[in-house]
């Protein structure tokens, strides 16, 4: 009897450890994500652009003034070497650079590449600042324009060195590709050859932006360019549901918005006819539904972008973020 009392226990101890440990494994185990999650992800969000709308449009419109100084200061040579010659110089100039770039095309792509990094890398700079204050409103629920200027300030150096390696993952590639088919193909790309490279570029950039869409908030907390690249690929992988299935409903979001005047204006170029007088009343409506999808993609829609991306780093590397506040905003 003692015996059979002791084996009981023993069974019941060695339950216990394993309902714990399956708890364990449970409670640890990543949710998984589902239609709802990447929805709440954008309502959430979205709820946060609205209610930050007047900063967004001051820091944006803040950040549009901070790109024309910079670009502003990178022409002042051309524009002093403007000031000190003549029109023959630019003419003559035009022609040797004409002739040259025919002679030595592949020299002229890697220029342009080179060209091409730092300026990219400029925007991507002031849109790293827009991150920053994103990061703010997700951890504290508030932010202010100011908090823009002041990522820039302190971050840019940072926000650069990430742009030239998001230049050089996404954008690169395909201009490589796409000049060397360029070359190959006589400088004429059509047909076939530019559907296929339509659709290699469209597969490229989604799948490297969806790898690299952490980098710009793990260098808002702090991360060093190399470290924030190498987490932004580790958590795309770890957990690739709910970054890729974000960045899906974001591409979705804005086909949805603009599909009308993507299938008129391929209906046009497919059947080669200009639109008849019957199809004006169909042109204005067109055109007022993508000046308004314009409007609320630069009001509200990028904002929302911005901060889903921080709120979804924070959520899945367990960072600091704010309680939910407000009513929900309904997605129509």
């Amino acid at each position: 009897m003692a015996e059979t009392k002791h084996f009981i226990s023993k069974y019941r101890l060695c339950l216990a450890r394993v309902k714990r440990s399956v708890t364990i494994i449970v409670v640890n185990e990543p949710m998984s994500t589902d239609f709802h999650t990447v929805f709440n992800d954008l309502k959430t969000s979205l709820g946060l652009a609205k209610k930050s709308v007047l900063s967004y449009l001051l820091a944006n419109l803040g950040m549009v003034f901070v790109i024309a100084i910079l670009f502003g200061i990178i022409a002042v040579p051309i524009v002093l070497l403007a000031l000190v010659t003549t029109g023959l110089f630019w003419e003559n100039m035009g022609l040797m650079m004409s002739t040259w770039a025919t002679h030595s095309p592949l020299l002229v792509g890697g220029i342009g590449i080179l060209v091409m990094i730092p300026i990219v890398s400029l925007f991507l700079v002031v849109v790293g600042s827009i991150y920053g204050m994103s990061n703010d409103l997700v951890m504290t629920g508030e932010t202010k324009a100011e908090a823009a200027f002041s990522y820039l300030r302190h971050k840019f150096l940072a926000f650069g060195g990430a742009g030239a390696i998001l230049t050089i993952i996404v954008i690169v590639p395909q201009v490589v590709v796409w000049g060397t088919a360029s070359y190959l193909l006589g400088y004429t790309v059509v047909g076939l050859a530019a559907q296929a490279l339509t659709a290699f570029s469209f597969i490229w950039t989604f799948v490297t932006i969806g790898l690299t869409s952490m980098v710009l908030p793990a260098v808002v907390n702090g991360k060093g360019v190399q470290a924030a690249v190498s987490e932004s690929f580790r958590l795309a992988v770890k957990h690739f549901d709910r970054v890729f299935g974000l960045w899906t409903g974001i591409v979705l979001l804005a086909v949805a918005m603009f599909a009308p005047v993507m299938i008129w204006g391929l209906a046009v170029n497919w059947t080669m006819m200009a639109p008849e007088l019957m199809f004006l009343p169909v042109i204005g409506a067109l055109g007022a539904w993508t000046v308004i999808a314009g409007l609320l993609w630069i009001l509200l829609l990028f904002p929302m972008v911005v901060i889903a991306f921080v709120k979804v780093y924070h959520e899945i590397t367990d960072g600091k973020v704010a309680p939910k506040q407000g009513p929900d905003v309904p997605i129509v």
